[in-house]
């Protein structure tokens, strides 16, 4: 058995020297300790599960029934089980609580006390463990079977304690090139001398030495290339010479991956919450530096990508240093938007989020894309106003105060003259601070509606000069009514006043450019 020696002398009502923080500690009542054959004989902190061993040093069996386990917050009885003479039972310590199987304490890798007790409850053995958390995958034990010295030890669960010189205990994961700091657990009786990662990129060989931090042995793994092929294994050595290797034959047959890339981190934001308006996507590949080109494809509802439709449409993502941005337009309530984002990098290698690695995702089949759905929106009822005018040629205009985005937005306009009507006219402007522009009208004499008693003028589609919408969310629009004979135009308020201009007909009144500026005369409506 590989060992550090640690000659222990029990003294009456033992202390514990180290105990699990999350540990109350119970009152010590356990007065001087009975002579017994069966002792506490291995202990196991640092497994999984945990585990301890008892001996019966005697030449008769034992019956345990009775008998209990403790660490220094709980106790657990042992039900009918019988010890036979120079032989072991092993229970594990896994807070599972299962008869004659496993008690209800875990045992602190940090070092605690354990106590057995006789069916009269009297203390027959203790031990406080050593702090074994740089030592795991090996146990405190008794160097000799029933013997007074406990030492550090290759495990030996249920079988006799040894002095056989063993590799180290090695314990790790696979690394993968998504792992930046790559850390093992080495631990040996006899200490640890080295512990190196060997890392193979393409042809070429490195040995690194992993550095001990608090009870692990860590390093930090090289970059390598999108589409290198990296090869490693990890070799712990001993003060003895004797080496341990992860993978188990890793000199021989190391671990290896391919570096593929893709994607680290993906954010998918609407304008609003539930997806609503437009939604961007920024994406963080892996390896930026080696990115040359992002794109994201998406399917509208409706749209079909297999193998007779391709209605997908790209958008290649804009870099800003690390991440990569797009969106996918505004949609209307209740829309389900399918989507995946490709990653290519310089040397031509393409990668997928979702990765398509067999599994569900196959990125010509537009029904394995993930989605994302844009949420219902509740809008208010609409509401519709009318001004009268009590002069002029105009009757009334009539328009929704609240329309609802994206939807008609009419503005009705009937009006009576003895001259022909030769100009319906609506013109507007959007914003808090609504300025005259000559070029922002829709002239209802050219619409299909248009006769002399009335016309329906639609501002959905409409547009200022600078682009700006009329039927946008969150538009406040400002307008005024005009109406044009051979001799005069009338410009009709809020109110339904009327300001008139009689020049076209030889008059000398005009109160059309004070009309104009002041916006506050002008109808206005709020879009949803």
């Amino acid at each position: 058995m590989k060992n550090l020696k640690y000659l222990l002398v029990v003294v009456i009502a033992l202390s514990s020297i180290l105990s699990c923080v999350e540990d109350a500690v119970l009152e010590d009542n356990s007065g001087p300790l009975v002579k017994t054959t069966v002792k506490l004989n291995e202990i196991m902190s640092t497994g999984d599960p945990d585990w301890l061993e008892l001996y019966n040093s005697g030449s008769e069996d034992v019956n345990l029934s009775g008998y209990k386990l403790a660490d220094t917050s709980q106790e657990w009885t042992i039900d009918n089980l019988t010890i036979a003479a120079g032989k072991y039972v092993t229970f594990n310590c896994d807070d599972s609580n299962v008869s004659n199987v496993s008690t209800n304490f875990k045992i602190s890798s940090g070092g605690e006390k354990i106590t057995l007790y006789n069916a009269n409850n009297e203390v027959i053995d203790e031990i406080t463990t050593l702090d074994m958390s740089s030592q795991v995958g090996l146990t405190f034990g008794r160097e000799i079977d029933g013997g007074d010295i406990w030492v550090v030890q290759s495990p030996s669960k249920g079988i006799a304690n040894s002095n056989v010189n063993n590799a180290p205990v090695l314990i790790a994961n696979a690394l993968t090139e998504f792992i930046d700091v790559y850390e093992v657990t080495a631990s040996d009786a006899d200490g640890i001398a080295s512990v190196k990662l060997i890392y193979m990129v393409n042809d070429g060989v490195q040995s690194i030495d992993m550095a001990l931090v608090n009870g692990v042995y860590k390093t930090s793994v090289p970059m390598a290339n999108v589409a290198s092929l990296v090869k490693y294994y990890v070799v712990a050595t001993d003060t003895t010479g004797l080496v341990a290797y992860y993978p188990e034959n890793g000199n021989n047959e190391p671990n290896e991956f391919t570096v593929v890339g893709g994607v680290e981190e993906i954010l998918i934001e609407g304008e609003q919450a539930g997806f609503i308006g437009e939604v961007s996507f920024k994406v963080t590949p892996y390896y930026p530096n080696q990115t040359s080109e992002i794109r994201m494809y998406y399917l509208l509802p409706g749209e079909l990508q297999d193998d007779v439709n391709d209605e997908k449409t790209k958008v290649v993502l804009t870099r800003s240093r690390d991440v990569w941005e797009g969106v996918v337009p505004a949609q209307s309530t209740d829309d389900e938007v399918r989507y995946y984002v490709r990653v290519e990098y310089v040397d031509g290698t393409q990668t997928y989020y979702p990765v398509e690695d067999g599994g569900d995702f196959n990125h010509d089949l537009g029904t394995t894309w993930p989605s994302y759905i844009v949420e219902a929106i509740t809008y208010e009822d609409v509401v519709d106003a009318t001004v009268s005018a009590a002069e002029g040629t105009l009757t009334s205009v009539s328009f929704p105060t609240n329309p609802v985005p994206g939807t008609d937005i009419n503005i009705v306009l009937t009006y009576a003259s003895t001259e022909t009507i030769s100009e319906a006219r609506v013109y507007f402007a959007v914003g808090d601070t609504p300025v005259y522009v000559k070029a922002n009208k829709i002239s209802g004499e050219d619409d299909a509606s248009f006769t002399q008693t009335s016309v329906t003028i639609n501002l959905k589609d409409a547009v200022t000069d600078l682009g700006l919408s009329l039927s946008e969310t969150g538009a406040k629009v400002s307008f005024y009514v005009r109406i044009a004979t051979a001799t005069a135009e009338y410009y009709y308020a809020n109110d339904g006043s009327m300001y008139i201009d009689e020049t076209p007909g030889g008059g000398t009144i005009d109160e059309s450019d004070t009309f104009k500026a002041d916006t506050s005369l002008w109808n206005v409506y709020n879009v949803q």
